[in-house]
């Protein structure tokens, strides 16, 4: 039954999103580059599709039409090495280490400039155009220390959307309990690709 309600959702709103989404294709201009891959999904990240190690000059292989550098980051206090991948002077993609440092875990986005293989934009993109058969698996999930979710095709899924709930949600205990009116509104904040493991 909630399967049904997602699906719905995600109907209802479907059509006025696509038109929007064609409209902002033209006011970023990386994704016009002819040589630029900022596409993300199941298969692979910025043309990125197999494992690769954590260095830039992997990585610089891997993706040769960006800029390629290594920065400092931290999760919760824990500081790591991550890998951007930048057009100009955007970052498109970073690339997150995997345990043990030497290989990438996942890929991230949250720039305007990326896309999935459904052409949604981060920032822009509803919950409500995702195609539904890829986002059957869903918990919720603290963004930026606000309510939202991230879905997948399974728990172990290769690629997954994060979701920020709209302005002044409460957080829910699971996705579940999530009303059906803010799914619809849930705004995709990021797109992750994880990466194959060596």
């Amino acid at each position: 039954m909630r399967f049904l309600i997602v699906v719905a959702t995600l109907a209802l709103a479907a059509c006025g999103q696509e038109a929007q989404q064609r409209e902002t294709t033209e006011a970023y201009p990386v994704v016009a580059a002819p040589q630029t891959n900022t596409m993300i999904g199941a298969a692979s990240a910025a043309g990125i599709s197999s494992a690769v190690a954590m260095n830039v000059d992997a990585v610089r292989l891997a993706a040769p039409n960006f800029i390629v550098a290594e920065v400092d980051d931290q999760v919760e206090g824990e500081p790591f090495k991550a890998i951007t991948l930048s057009a100009g002077d955007e970052e498109v993609f970073r690339i997150l280490p995997a345990a043990d440092g030497q290989h990438a875990h996942s890929i991230v986005t949250r720039s305007s400039q990326a896309r999935s293989d459904a052409g949604e934009i981060p920032g822009q993109s509803k919950f409500a155009i995702a195609p539904p058969e890829e986002v059957s698996f869903c918990a919720t999930e603290l963004i930026d220390n606000m309510p939202g979710f991230a879905c997948s095709t399974a728990e172990d899924g290769r690629f997954w959307r994060v979701y920020r709930l709209p302005e002044g949600a409460s957080p829910a205990g699971s996705f579940d309990e999530i009303e059906p009116d803010l799914l619809h509104e849930a705004t995709l904040v990021e797109m992750r690709w994880i990466a194959p493991r060596v």
